[in-house]
């Protein structure tokens, strides 16, 4: 288990996280915020959001797949 602590408006938050997730999220954070541990509200707001976009665009690549295969 990886333990991660932020700092974010002022206060300390501890994450802790296993496996291959625990090392993909502490490498995606450290490129994201520049290996920072302390984060302004506002980066992470925007963070969130980029990974939200993210998301919509890779589920709507895997539904235009699948719909693929179905046609096959």
């Amino acid at each position: 288990m990886s333990k991660i602590t932020i700092s974010l408006g002022g206060k300390d938050f501890d994450i802790k996280l296993e496996g291959d997730f625990a090392v993909q999220f502490e490498a995606d954070f450290k490129e994201k915020f520049k290996e920072k541990s302390t984060i302004d509200p506002k980066e992470l707001l925007f963070a969130y959001v980029g990974k939200c976009y993210d998301n919509f665009v890779l589920e709507q690549e895997v539904t235009k797949l699948l719909y693929q295969i179905d046609e096959i």
